[in-house]
């Protein structure tokens, strides 16, 4: 059952048609990642994912389209590998696995996991074919990853780049269903049609149309209800009338719905079209229409009709607080202040085209009888419900309901312009009844990966070999800073994500994701890592997740350590040459500051932290990282703690957390 591809390890990617082609290419002949099998006692469940890793809560589903139960997960394919390697094997986790190495067992354990670790073997260069099966505790609750070590390296996850798989008509079709379950959230199909709600997206609402009067423009609101594709050409918002003309009566009554009008602002042009450079606002938005398509990753939103949208001083309060009336919005919260925003929107409102003009003054009184016989209410909050009734999921799995319902061109219903295989995806979906079920269970891991794709994360931050979108669309908005392009040197852009789920706390995480972080961890960058409050937790959560780890209390000995003497220069590796520490600043930066270590202690997970501190390169081959470690465990350092370079990494992450205290 039930796939996706392996952008960021599980579930198919929404992008310009929901799903863009290399992604379809991919999950058709195979590719990156492994196949995942995951078996209950009455389920079954299929897909690709770009790690041998998982951890899933007690209550939790294992996948996103099983009950929670005990299951049996196996993955398979073939290991890249580029040159002949002597590696051994081991496990982490709670349960039982077993790995197969060429078809023979390498290594089998049950209970507490990584009490051993395979013999040595050898990997000729090439494709090797590898499967692991993990079975869960009774409960249902465990957590798993596949570790390695080799010679010139030492334990660590075995690395996504090496998973590769081949697909098959089976897997094929598990991918049409997920994507299709996706789709149903992504354009909140269940508003309508009832359905369980343990996945998050199928509870999110459209934009509240509270006070809607005192913030958006009549007639673009004219324009947009009349067919919202023509303003936007990806928009999830439907076409539901039938008579054009009912558009400028809804226009009207929507116009009567207002609240205390927001306060405008005065902006400055110019350093709004400075800012919307340094934040980086072209990777997800395209601010002129002569920009080609192709340069974006995923679907950028157009910015030239955004002017037109607004009244005054509403898209400066947007921008300030994007959620505010739409709280599952898309949008980053980069927190700007009053003069941020005014003067980002005063460059946006200049780059307006072909602002709408009514085509007559509707009528209130009949808008507000077409919002209640359209059944506005059951997707937007802030006009009056009315009664509606709408056919169970159960009878929209036959083809010819299908064709007469919203899948359809004609007949009533929401016409959501959708693409052939868009269509395809929902009528496979809504045909599997084990699928259609699925909208009940949630899989944190999985709601992570949804989002890392539907926010659009990838724009602005490299995961595993994929370039960030700003590498390619931020030469665009170049001239708006007033500068020559200059691509940014190291250090000068947003942090990798390749290792997010094994790098970072998930309680500093939901700190940062909700936008409550007292500090930014990289203040020197232009760019910001924005907020998504409301899905913030569920993000902290997920990723770990992914990644196979489970949440870990910072840890410190309550001992005299030379923790400060190692951080510094006399005595110790030199960090504070780069990093600052609390108030003290960095003493001779080379190319670029390093991370205040004030708060890593509360940022960092304990065992990536020593994996870093072993070996920079290992896991950033760009960094300017020292490598300190010259044996197995010695350092550069003879002294202090004998030589011991564990004890002396051990000290340094314990003197970083009386830091943060």
């Amino acid at each position: 059952m039930a796939n996706a591809h392996p952008i960021f390890a599980t579930i198919i990617v929404l992008t310009a048609s929901f799903l863009s082609a290399e992604d379809s290419k991919v999950a058709a002949q195979g590719g990156a990642g492994l196949r995942m099998e995951v078996k209950t006692e009455h389920a079954e469940d299929l897909r690709v994912t770009k790690r041998i890793a998982l951890a899933v809560a007690e209550g939790e589903s294992p996948t996103a389209l099983l009950a929670p139960a005990q299951f049996t997960a196996t993955w398979q394919g073939q290991l890249n590998i580029e040159k002949r390697s002597r590696v051994y094997f081991s496990f982490e986790g709670i349960g039982a696995a077993e790995l197969f190495i060429d078809g023979e067992s390498a290594l089998k354990e049950d209970s507490k996991l990584g009490s051993s670790e395979s013999d040595r073997l050898r990997l000729n260069s090439g494709l090797v074919p590898v499967k692991v099966v993990y079975t869960s505790p009774e409960n249902g609750a465990g957590h798993f990853r596949l570790i390695w070590r080799g010679r010139d390296f030492g334990k660590e996850p075995l690395p996504a780049s090496l998973l590769k798989h081949v697909s098959d008509e089976k897997l094929s079709q598990a991918t049409l269903v997920r994507r299709g379950r996706a789709l149903f959230a992504e354009l909140k199909c269940a508003q309508c049609h009832d359905s369980a709600s343990g996945m998050p997206e199928v509870s999110e609402m459209a934009p509240s149309l509270a006070g809607v009067g005192s913030r958006l423009d009549e007639a673009w609101m004219e324009a947009w209800v009349k067919d919202p594709k023509n303003l936007r050409a990806y928009a999830r918002m439907p076409k539901v009338l039938s008579n054009d003309d009912d558009a400028k009566h809804i226009a009207a009554y929507l116009k009567t719905l207002t609240e205390s009008a927001p306060k405008v602002i005065a902006g400055d042009k110019a350093a709004g079209a400075k800012k919307f450079h340094d934040l980086g606002c072209i990777a997800c938005h395209r601010s002129e229409s002569d920009q080609d398509m192709a340069t974006w990753n995923h679907a950028p939103i157009d910015l030239f009709n955004a002017g037109n949208k607004y009244s005054d001083g509403a898209l400066v309060a947007f921008l300030k607080e994007p959620g505010k009336n739409y709280a599952s919005t898309r949008m980053p919260d980069f927190g700007l202040d009053d003069k941020e925003a005014a003067d980002l929107a005063s460059f946006v409102r200049g780059l307006a085209v072909n602002k709408a003009v009514l085509t007559e003054k509707g009528d209130a009184s009949k808008g507000k009888a077409l919002v209640a016989s359209n059944h506005c209410a059951q997707c937007h909050e802030g006009v009056e419900e009315s009664a509606a009734s709408y056919a169970p999921l159960a009878h929209l799995s036959s083809k010819s309901t299908a064709a007469s319902s919203c899948l359809g061109d004609t007949g009533k219903g929401a016409h959501y312009g959708l693409l052939a295989a868009d269509k395809a995806a929902l009528t496979a979906f809504l045909a599997d009844q084990q699928a259609v079920k699925s909208l009940a269970h949630f899989n944190k891991a999985e709601y992570a990966e949804r989002q890392f794709e539907n926010l659009n994360c990838a724009a602005c931050h490299q995961m595993d070999d994929d370039l960030s979108g700003l590498t390619k669309t931020h030469p665009l908005s170049a001239k708006y800073s007033g500068e020559a392009y200059k691509a940014p040197g190291k250090g000068a852009t947003p942090p990798d994500l390749t290792f997010i789920g094994e790098k970072l706390r998930a309680d500093w995480m939901t700190q940062l994701f909700s936008g409550t972080l007292e500090r930014r961890t990289r203040p020197w960058l232009k760019q910001r890592m924005p907020a998504f409050p409301s899905r913030a937790k569920n993000l902290a959560e997920g990723f770990p997740a992914a990644y196979g780890v489970i949440a870990e209390t910072a840890k410190a000995t309550p001992m005299e350590e030379p923790g400060k003497q190692l951080f510094g220069m006399v005595g110790g590796f030199g960090c504070a040459a780069c990093h600052g520490a609390a108030d003290a600043k960095p003493l001779a930066v080379f190319e670029a500051a390093g991370v205040n270590l004030q708060f890593a202690g509360a940022r960092l997970r304990q065992d990536y932290y020593h994996r870093w501190m072993r070996d920079p390169r290992r896991i950033d081959p760009a960094t300017i990282m020292p490598k300190y470690f010259v044996e197995e465990n010695v350092t550069t350092l003879s002294e202090p703690l004998d030589g011991d370079g564990q004890k002396q990494m051990e000290a340094i992450w314990n003197w970083m957390q009386e830091l943060n205290e």
